[in-house]
């Protein structure tokens, strides 16, 4: 069996856990799982006080790597139920680019107090990081590097390495720096330091010719140098070549994925997906603006349409029926993407994907209500403005029927949009092939129909 399917079948054995408050039970059954899985776990909770009671079970080790795994708005909920020495406790066991991040999480105020109460020694190495610019190689690097002078022999390298403390990034290369002023000189592979004479300088076994970033880096950049030269780890120089850490290719998946968030989020126009915000008013506000330049564009064409057709009496409907479609499609995409996104990322449980597609619908109500009033609105200003002739429907029958059809079909499309994905991948078909034809059609089809029946409906009740 595998690993994702007897990880599902504990998963649910550790929920019915939760919900009958079996903390013992529970502590023991996440004794084994990997890290990596227990954030998943505790995402897939749907109580917040459960996610944090699940992490107080936690040994601090393993509640520290937990921490480094879980997403963004998940740890947030975590760390909001702790105190700030014991937010500290943690950073100190994180990979100081870990901490860094976990911090850059917190409002400034907890942030201070959290490096406030670290060790001297772990606030030293994470309070540079937080120097750097968001996005840059100094921001994501680790300062936990294995440097020697050019003098020194493989021997004594060999010792050195030996006893020093572990770190939390494994250790591929050690580095060979100048021990005046610091400058990279060069590196040396752990297979080339043990098959290596032990009487050889490093200075000498070092390779000169690699690969480095500059801290003020680009991280997309540095991703690409990754990408091109096939490699696991980096160097980190300053502006003198001064070597201040390193990049891991671990670091450099999570800055891939926010890459790609961040040219989906423009793509679809849903900057919720680079902030990872999870709540639904928000999350309207966040896709509104961009929803509305659809809208009034939309509108605009309608008007175009209107008087390059000259259209007159009650064909005058009609012209509204592309805004109301783009409106429809436009937020079915963003639904659709954000579904398939979760499939990818592997949200593969039901109550994980039912958190999308019931938030998907909250966001759609929203912004299907905010669209359809000021859509009832404008169309209501301009019809009297233009004395445009509707015939026999009235001028706000046909506000009314416009308002609340786009408000209908944007409720519709983000329900439709965010199931369908689901369905699809159940179904066995891949949701990103199928699920983009598929909604696009069903929405136009959805919101023709809507519309039509909406001014039937509105026009007995308002008749000319």
């Amino acid at each position: 069996m595998a690993h994702e399917e007897i990880n599902a079948q504990q998963n649910e054995h550790l929920e019915d856990l939760v919900d009958g408050q079996q903390w013992e039970g529970l502590r023991h059954g996440l004794t084994d799982k990997d890290p990596a899985d227990i954030a998943d776990f505790i995402e897939g909770l749907e109580d917040e006080a459960d996610r944090a009671a699940v992490f107080r079970l936690l040994p601090q080790e393993v509640a520290a790597d937990v921490l480094s795994e879980l997403q963004v708005n998940f740890s947030e909920d975590v760390l909001d139920n702790l105190a700030s020495h014991e937010i500290a406790d943690l950073a100190e066991l994180m990979a100081p680019d870990d901490s860094a991040d976990m911090l850059d999480s917190l409002d400034d105020a907890k942030s201070a107090e959290v490096l406030a109460a670290m060790e001297p020694a772990e606030r030293g190495e994470v309070l540079p990081l937080l120097s750097y610019a968001e996005d840059s190689a100094g921001h994501i690097m680790t300062p936990e590097i294995c440097q020697v002078p050019p003098g020194y022999t493989v021997e004594q390298t060999r010792r050195l390495f030996a006893s020093a403390e572990s770190t939390t990034d494994p250790i591929l290369f050690v580095y060979v720096a100048d021990p005046i002023d610091g400058r990279l000189l060069g590196l040396v592979t752990l297979r080339d330091l043990f098959v290596g004479d032990a009487n050889v300088k490093m200075g000498t076994l070092c390779n000169r010719d690699y690969i480095y970033v500059t801290s003020d880096e680009d991280q997309q950049e540095v991703a690409r140098k990754f990408r091109k030269y096939d490699i696991w780890v980096m160097p980190v120089v300053d502006e003198n070549h001064r070597l201040i850490g390193r990049i891991t290719v671990d670091d450099i998946v999570d800055v891939i994925h926010e890459e790609a968030d961040e040219d989906l989020a423009h793509l679809i126009g849903a900057p919720d997906i680079e902030t990872e915000e999870d709540a639904p008013l928000m999350i309207a506000r966040q896709r509104l603006p961009w929803l509305m330049i659809t809208m009034f564009a939309g509108l605009l064409n309608s008007v175009i349409i209107k008087y390059m057709i000259n259209t007159t009496g009650a064909g005058t409907i009609a012209i509204f029926i592309p805004a109301i479609l783009a409106m429809g499609g436009n937020t079915g995409m963003q639904s659709s993407s954000i579904a398939i996104r979760g499939i990818a990322l592997g949200m593969q449980k039901y109550n994980r994907l039912k958190q999308i597609v019931v938030r998907e619908l909250r966001v759609g109500v929203i912004m299907g209500g905010c669209c359809g009033l000021l859509t009832g609105v404008v169309v209501a200003t301009v019809l009297a403005l233009t004395g445009a002739d509707t015939g026999a429907v009235s001028h706000t029958a046909l506000a009314i029927s416009v308002g609340c059809a786009m408000g209908n079909a944007m409720v519709f499309a983000s329900a439709f949009g965010s199931i369908t994905p689901i369905i699809m991948h159940r179904l066995g078909v891949d949701p990103a092939i199928a699920s983009g034809p598929f909604v696009t059609t069903s929405n136009d089809l959805s919101a023709s129909c809507i519309y039509f029946l909406t001014c039937v409906v509105v026009i007995g009740i308002f008749p000319g």
